[in-house]
This record gives C-alpha cells, structure tokens and sequence, in this order.
C-alpha cells in the first residue's frame, strides 16, 4: 500500500443521543474500548493517514488520537456530505480516500485493504461495502439492474415503498479516486425533506456520469452494522462478532 498515499476520513461530528451519553457516540465503549479505536486500528495497520471529522466542542474527548490522526472540525452536524467537505484540502493531498461512518467497529484490516486491493484492480472511481441484511436497519438501499450493476444509492428518507423492500443495503463506508471526490464534492445539494447533505449523493452522479462505482458485497451483514443505541451495543456483544 506504500506505492500510493490513502487517506482514512472518519465521521465521528455526531453526538449520538439515541445513546443517551454525554460524550460522542463513536467513544461508545464495546469490549473495552472505543469503536472509533477498532476502526482506527484497520487504517493503521494498512499504513493509511488518517483524518477524524468531529465537532470543535467535542476536541477534548479525542485527546487521546492526537497523536495518530489529523482533526478536521464540523460546527454543526449537516449530513454526511458536509463532513467530507471540512476535508477537502486533506483530500487532494491523496491518491484514494475512504470514508467511514465512526460507530462501525467491525470491519477489520483485511477488509480496508481489499477495498483498495479491489477499487485498483478494477480501476473504479468509486467502491463501496454492502451487504445482504436479514435484520430491518435504517440504511441506504442499493438497487441493481438485471445484469448485476449499480443504478442506484437512496438514502431510506428517500425510498419509494418499492425501494424500502430490498434487503442490499449501503451502510456508508466508500472508497474514492481523490480526484474523483475532489471533482465531485462541490456539486453536493441539501436534502429537500431534512435540509442535510449526503455523500450518497455522490454516487448518484458518479452512475449518471457513467463512471465505475465497485462493491464488496460483505457476507457476514453485522460487520457493517452501525451502533446507535446502547440496545445496538447489547446486540453486537451478543454476536461476538470480534
């Protein structure tokens, strides 16, 4: 992975009151220690830099990363979108940057590193993990055509009841050409229903633009699984998915 520069964007601006804490919710502890530590460890051990996006009030919490990150500060939580635009100086400075929600503890260095492995093999724009849920989760719906192929991201604010049926879903971790979310980033427009901003939307334009967007369909569904209540922690030790 030394031949190319990977930069890791992290999410962690959220404040996470569904889990009724006073710290951000990617601080959550799960066997231990914060999840943002277990996806943190992912990108270092594949010598990826890596950039956590946070709110400047929560600064003191993140302390202890300090040492092994770049901060980049998000006033307000405006969507996903707004993030990765806090870092865009950082981005250009990089070859690929992934983008990872910052409450998903359980997806390992082996799979960051096949992201790569696969979205340059493939010479893809963009790729994405997805995976098959038998368990209802608020996420985005992946839709495909007959022959295999991305047509669409929706956010489930946005799905049609159609569309709320699939069972594929996207649970926000995505791997970029740098320059191809550099290029793309800008053109991000407010949700009509919650005013917020998505990277989804993103992919929308990469399939509309005819450019390559990859998947890994993950098998085991709980890897990708986000923990936003402290019943999702309950769960997730349960499954011992560690």
């Amino acid at each position: 992975m030394n031949s190319i520069r990977a930069l890791s964007i992290i999410l962690a601006a959220g404040r996470g009151s569904r889990m009724n804490v006073s710290k951000p919710k990617p601080l959550t502890e799960i066997y231990g220690k914060p999840i943002l530590s277990f996806i943190q460890e992912g990108f270092i051990k594949n010598k990826i830099d890596n950039c956590i996006v946070i709110n400047p009030k929560d600064k003191d919490f993140f302390k202890m990363y300090e040492k092994q990150c770049v901060f980049v500060y998000q006033d307000r939580p405006k969507g996903t979108g707004d993030a990765v635009i806090q870092a865009y100086d950082l981005i250009k400075m990089y070859d690929y940057t992934y983008v990872f929600v910052g409450d998903s503890p359980f997806i390992d260095s082996i799979l960051i590193k096949r992201m790569l492995t696969e979205c340059k093999k493939g010479n893809c724009d963009s790729l994405i993990l997805t995976s098959i849920f038998n368990k209802k989760f608020p996420y985005a719906r992946v839709i495909r055509n007959k022959a295999g192929n991305i047509t669409k991201i929706t956010e489930e604010i946005d799905a049609s009841k159609k569309e709320l049926l699939v069972n594929e879903l996207f649970c926000s971790h995505y791997l970029f050409k740098s320059e191809i979310l550099i290029k793309y980033l800008p053109k991000l427009r407010k949700n009509k229903k919650n005013r917020e901003t998505y990277l989804t939307c993103i992919l929308d334009k990469l399939i509309s633009d005819n450019k390559k967007i990859g998947s890994i369909v993950v098998n085991d569904w709980r890897k990708l699984v986000g923990l936003n209540t402290k019943e999702d922690v309950y769960w997730a030790k349960s499954q011992k998915i560690l």
